[in-house]
Order: C-alpha cells, then sequence, then structure tokens
C-alpha cells in the first residue's frame, strides 16, 4: 500500500498585521501561531487555508482583509472547500493523501463534504478535534516542550579511559531507540569511481531475528554498540576525576541524518533491531571514540568485523546448555544440538564418538594423545534431525509429549539397524562411503521418518533395532554407499558423486523412498495374510 502523502492546513486567524506580509507572518494570533508552529514541525508539507483566498502557500504575499468562514452562507462555504480541495488536486493530482486540519470545525466541514464529493480516497484528520482554543494552546505548548527537549543536547554518565597517549574510550550505555537522534551509518558506494563509506546494507533477516529476541522476556543483549564520534562530541570529568580512566558526563549534541555527530562502525544489525522492536525502551551498552575522518572509522569497523567468528560447530555444541530464551533461529537448533549431543556422548548410543564436534574432532589420526573416530558432521545430522522434528517421527515424538530419552533411543535404534545392514559402509570417512556424507546421513534420516509411519499402522509405535533392521533389508541390495552406481530414475551416478547438496540430497532421498515403498508395497499382502492365519 502506498505511503499517504502528510498535509497540514492551517486556518486563518482575525488578528493580523496591517500591512501586506508572507502568509506565514500575515496572522499574529496565539492560536495561528501555534498551530503553525505544531504543523511545520510533525509535516512536510504545510498551507494556510483562507476564508478570502483559499489555498495559500505560507511564503505566499497576502493583503489585510476582514473576511471569515463564520460569516458566509452554508453554500458560500461548500464553495470555498470545494476551491480548496481543486487546489489541492492541482497540486497532488496522484497518490494517497492525508490531510490534517489545524481549525475548527467551520473550516474542516466544508473540506471533508468536498472530499468525499470528489471521491479521490484522501483522508481528513483533526488532531485537536474538539478541544477548546486554551485546551489547545496548553497541548501545543506541551508539544513544543517536549521537541524542545528532544533536540536539547544528550548528558550521558560515562567513563573516559585512556588506553594510549591522546587515544581515549568512552563508555556509556544509552536507550537504544535514541541512537538514531545523534547517529547514523556510513554506507559503503562509489561517487564518482571513489569509495565512500564503510557500512554494509542491513541483513534483514538478521534484524528481524535479534528484533524477536529483544521483544521476549529476559532479553540480554552483552555487546556493545562501537560509535565515532566528531569533535562536537565532548567529556565533561567530574571535579576530582582521576586520570586514565574518569569519571564524568558525554555531552552529546542531537542531529540526525548525514550531519549527526556520530556514526555507527559496529552494532548497526543490533541498533535496527532495536529500532523496530515492540519495547518502549531498550538501554544499550556503548564504547565510542573520537574520529574526525572517515578513514580513522573505516580503520576501526575493519579490526571489529576482521575477527573470527565463533565456529557453528561451537555454537551447536553450546546450545544444550543454555536456558534463556535465544533469536528464533537459535532457538530451533536448541532441541536438535540436545538430540545430538546426547547421541554423540551416551553409552550405548550407535552414534557414541561418530559425530564431529568441537570437543570430538574429525577422525584424521592421533591429536593430543588420542585417536579420534568422528565421521559425521554435526552440521548433517542437526539438520536432519531438525527435519524430523518439523515433518517427522521426532516431531510425533514431541507432540506426544515423549521426552529427549525416548527421542535419542528412537534415533540410536535406527543408525544401530543402519551400522548392522551395511557393517562394510559404517563408521568411515564420507570420502570412503556416502552413509556418512552428508547427503547419506539426510536421506536416511527421511528414510527413518517414512518406516516410523509404516510401522506405527501396522501397531509397532516404538519400533526397536530388529524391527529398523527388517525395513533397512527392504533397500538394502540397492544402495551403492561405497562403491557401484546409483540407478536414479534420472540416469546412473558412481557412488562418490553423490554431493551434500540440496538438490542431490533430495535426489537420493526420493530414490531411497520410492524403492522403500514399493518393496513394501509388495509385501504388505503377506504381512497382512501371516497375521489373518494366526487368528
Amino acid at each position: 500500500m502506498p505511503e499517504r502523502c502528510r498535509i497540514a492546513l492551517v486556518g486563518c486567524g482575525k488578528a493580523k498585521l496591517k500591512h501586506r506580509a508572507a502568509a506565514r507572518h500575515l496572522y499574529t494570533g496565539n492560536l495561528f501561531r501555534a498551530h503553525l508552529a505544531e504543523a511545520e514541525a510533525t509535516t512536510p508539507h504545510v498551507y494556510v487555508v483562507s476564508a478570502l483566498h483559499g489555498l495559500l502557500s505560507l511564503d505566499a504575499q497576502v493583503e489585510p482583509y476582514d473576511v471569515t468562514l463564520r460569516g458566509m452562507s452554508h453554500e458560500q462555504r461548500a464553495a470555498w472547500g470545494q476551491q480548496v480541495v481543486e487546489a489541492l488536486t492541482r497540486l497532488y493530482p496522484v497518490g494517497a493523501v492525508e490531510l490534517l486540519v489545524y481549525a475548527g470545525r467551520t473550516y474542516a466541514e466544508p473540506l471533508q463534504a468536498s472530499m468525499a464529493a470528489a471521491q479521490r480516497g484522501w483522508a481528513l484528520m483533526e488532531p485537536l478535534q474538539g478541544a477548546t482554543q486554551g485546551a489547545r494552546l496548553r497541548i501545543l505548548a506541551e508539544a513544543s516542550r517536549t521537541r524542545a527537549a528532544a533536540r536539547a543536547p544528550l548528558r550521558l554518565p560515562a567513563l573516559e579511559v585512556e588506553q594510549t597517549p591522546g587515544r581515549r574510550l568512552y563508555l556509556f550505555a544509552v536507550d537504544g531507540k535514541v541512537v538514531p537522534s545523534f547517529s547514523t551509518v556510513s554506507r559503503v558506494r562509489r561517487a564518482s569511481g571513489v569509495l565512500e563509506g564503510y557500512q554494509r546494507p542491513e541483513a534483514l533477516a538478521h534484524v528481524a531475528a535479534i528484533r524477536e529476541y529483544v521483544g521476549g522476556a529476559g532479553a540480554l543483549v552483552p555487546n556493545a554498540i562501537v560509535l565515532a564520534f566528531d569533535s562536537r562530541v565532548r567529556f565533561e570529568p567530574l571535579p576530582g576525576a582521576d586520570e586514565g580512566a574518569r569519571h564524568g558526563h558525554l555531552v552529546i549534541p542531537r542531529q540526525s541524518g548525514p550531519d549527526a555527530p556520530g556514526f555507527i562502525v559496529d552494532g548497526q544489525q543490533r541498533l535496527a533491531a532495536v529500532r523496530d522492536a515492540a519495547v518502549t525502551a531498550f538501554p544499550l551498552a556503548c564504547t565510542a571514540f573520537i574520529a574526525e575522518t572517515v578513514g580513522q572509522q573505516a580503520e576501526q569497523f575493519i579490526l571489529v568485523n576482521s575477527t573470527k567468528p565463533l565456529p557453528k560447530g561451537l555454537i551447536h555444541e553450546l546450545l544444550p546448555s543454555t536456558t534463556a530464551a535465544l533469536p528464533a533461529a537459535l532457538e530451533r537448533k536448541r532441541l536438535p544440538a540436545q538430540l545430538l549431543a546426547r547421541l554423540n556422548l551416551d553409552e550405548g548410543s550407535a552414534l557414541r564418538g561418530l559425530v564431529i564436534t568441537q570437543t570430538c574432532p574429525r577422525a584424521t589420526g592421533k591429536v593430543g594423545g588420542k585417536h579420534f573416530t568422528a565421521v559425521i558432521k554435526d552440521t548433517s545430522l542437526l539438520a536432519a534431525m531438525e527435519d524430523s522434528l518439523s515433518d517427522g517421527t521426532l516431531g510425533d515424538l514431541e507432540r506426544a509429549g515423549a521426552g529427549v530419552d525416548a527421542m535419542v533411543a528412537r534415533v540410536s535404534a535406527w543408525w544401530a539397524a543402519v551400522a548392522s545392514t551395511w557393517p562394510g559402509a559404517w563408521a568411515r570417512q564420507p570420502k570412503e562411503s556416502r552413509l556418512s556424507h552428508g547427503a547419506g546421513v539426510r536421506a536416511l534420516s527421511l528414510l527413518m521418518d517414512s518406516a516410523c509411519q509404516f510401522l506405527a499402522q501396522e501397531g509397532e509405535a516404538e519400533p526397536a533395532q530388529d524391527a529398523f533392521e527388517r525395513e533397512l533389508a527392504l533397500v538394502r541390495d540397492d544402495c551403492a554407499w561405497t562403491s557401484g552406481a546409483w540407478s536414479f530414475s534420472a540416469g546412473s551416478r558412481r557412488w562418490n558423486d553423490v554431493q551434500n547438496t540440496p538438490k542431490e540430497v533430495a535426489q537420493l532421498a526420493q530414490h531411497l523412498g520410492a524403492l522403500y515403498r514399493e518393496r513394501r508395497a509388495a509385501k504388505r499382502p503377506a504381512r497382512i495374510s501371516r497375521k489373518t492365519g494366526s487368528r
């Protein structure tokens, strides 16, 4: 839906200068001056509506006159309203318009009637509808004071730390929703071939995830925002403050846009999330420094953002130990990560020591006096369990109220059956066996979901290893995990040509699923007959 163009119409007043003047200066009454100040402070397009002249620009030169709408007949007021709306239509011929009328009902009613007759879909609002003149003056005076306070420099308690001679850091906290009033983002771009700025665009998905987290209970954002200030920002130390680290106040002028005194060096995604979050305020820790040139800012930007990020595997391994609310993307991985940890560590688990994590490295020989056995990437198994929790057997268990123990037992029994079905392909490096490869792990996990569905239909709601072995036997001889070729419907593929890409994982999963369903359908009558004969 297109954004409405907001236009303020300020009703003229009886008190006027005695000589020709611009419309903004001609009317001298207190209420007109207050209406005009509010309109100009809040609306991009402002006009005066004159009883004699209709629509006037603020700079239109007007002679004093003595005409009022109250002295007109109903028909004359209607014609006046039509004249104003037609003038606006010529100025704004296309698009949606929202008129804000700062005047009494004598002005608003003929305008409303003419807009309805024109059928342009415009909207009319009276911000102070029903308020008396005295009430309007009080409301507008308070609004003016609030705006003046918002323009006043911020005085924030801060700690000044001199790290090297002449290079100082300022540590402070500020409401994240206030930061845009004094800081901006220096976007990277080229103008006439010259590089300007340094910041990348907002990552919308990342911002959305942080925004959701910030809006939840118990949100904590310990990472400090890094800001660069120009010389307009000053530090006022408290009396008696020591050298080195001094307490005091950071005085920051409020000016937004490209001329803001502050630039966001690190933390723009967090600030964007707080800006849009459904919270009234969210204090953030900040670190700032004074830098007069973009080059100094870019230097710090590079240093802050060139540090090595946490490995995903470490994040996945840490997730099970967390209890607080996390961003949605991590929240979805918490239960899969917990299952993965149990499968990799529990005594008796078929996958014990086989999943590559930070504390269980890849099986590459002897490291630190230990032999490691891990061959399955944690991301592959994690994605497989996410899929199953979303629309598979683990999701069925979760919805039935089964706990983690039941889920771990189900997955472990399946992979124990896989190990006994293809012992020669089990626990080998992915380059030696596609069973340990991401494609094999994802495809076999999807096959587990299908097998559990069929077994449940036959009354085996809690299948054990031997039940899974019977199901896997249906496709055992058609799998090329370590040699030979896969007979896909689209053509033959060498065993080690199958890659861990979404397209090839889907191809392998569909191939195994189709074979399984076909063989199962062929065996189903025999199973039913055996059940019938045993009665």
